[in-house]
């Protein structure tokens, strides 16, 4: 390369320098923004072969929407980093080639108004990262590109809220927190009455259903002041809401049913209604907890 044309770049290297001579910002504003579920991203900006200006559309349509990201969240910060191809010149062309990739990336970001506070850094790497090979699909050499390093603030800590019975009631508010329990009971277990259960997403009493009912049919006979208060279950997989409402009532009424076909006089049955999916036994975290869940439970009261 002639001394002339080396002389040229040094002198534009030089003009730039003194245009962006000035401190090193390492502040972040603290004004309220909404950034996204991460906290670093990086956007690729292409240049032409030994060209450190931008022509293309689509290029500043990326640029653009950098620059959006940057006046609506004052809290995101960025780092400018130029690079060249090995071809495009001897090392020393490289690197201001790549540093006035850079620069030209800063120039049209902060000449749109962004805070220079969000600029962190401005760097050319000449042809030392070669972190991309060949050509795009619009065939450009990818190395011949800046790259924008979007810093978010670091995202908030999850918090833990132990609840070791897995009932969703934290420990800290649950009064049985080794039994899984309801809001309506603090967290305690319903206890007191009969299960009667039903196949998932069934309404039709079984096998198992029917001992369990004639079961509860001779506690009656021979409890002439015991009454009962019958309440129908769903479980949250057997359906939408408003079908876990319908299963519950009509399990429970298959129920009332059978009471009454068995002779057990409407006198002594003093509540039929549905819970829904609102209440479970369990966790539902196999097959087993799920059909227990599948039920009607019968409650007995003195009359």
């Amino acid at each position: 390369m002639n001394s002339a044309r080396l002389l040229l770049i040094l002198m534009l290297f030089a003009c730039c320098s003194a245009f962006f001579s000035g401190p090193v910002f390492n502040h972040i504003s603290t004004t309220s923004g909404n950034p996204p579920d991460k906290e670093r991203d990086t956007v690729l900006i292409r240049f032409d072969y030994k060209q450190s200006a931008l022509y293309h559309t689509f290029t500043f349509d990326v640029l653009d929407s950098v620059i959006n990201i940057l006046k609506k969240n004052k809290v995101v910060t960025i780092t400018i980093d130029g690079y060249a191809y090995k071809d495009e010149g001897s090392d020393t062309i490289c690197y201001y080639l790549s540093l006035n990739r850079a620069l030209f990336i800063q120039t049209y970001i902060m000449g749109r108004g962004v805070d220079s506070a969000q600029v962190l850094s401005v760097a050319g790497h000449g042809k030392s990262k070669p972190i991309y090979k060949g050509v795009d699909k619009d065939g450009f050499k990818i190395n011949c590109r800046a790259e924008i390093t979007l810093n978010y603030p670091p995202l908030p800590k999850k918090v833990v809220i132990s609840d070791r019975d897995g009932d969703g009631i934290a420990d800290t508010e649950d009064k049985c927190p080794d039994e899984f329990g309801s809001i309506e009971k603090n967290g305690c277990p319903n206890k007191g009455f009969v299960l009667v259960p039903f196949e998932p997403q069934q309404s039709n009493l079984f096998t198992t259903s029917y001992n369990v009912l004639d079961s509860v049919i001779s506690i009656l006979a021979g409890n002439p002041s015991l009454n009962i208060a019958i309440e129908g279950h769903a479980y949250k997989t057997e359906g939408i809401s408003s079908v876990c409402d319908r299963l519950a009532t009509d399990r429970a009424l298959i129920v009332k049913n059978y009471f009454l076909s068995r002779r057990i006089d409407i006198s002594r049955i003093e509540s039929v209604k549905s819970i829904g999916s609102n209440r479970p036994l369990n966790a539902g975290n196999n097959p087993e907890e799920v059909q227990r869940n599948s039920r009607t439970e019968i409650y007995f009261s003195n009359r």
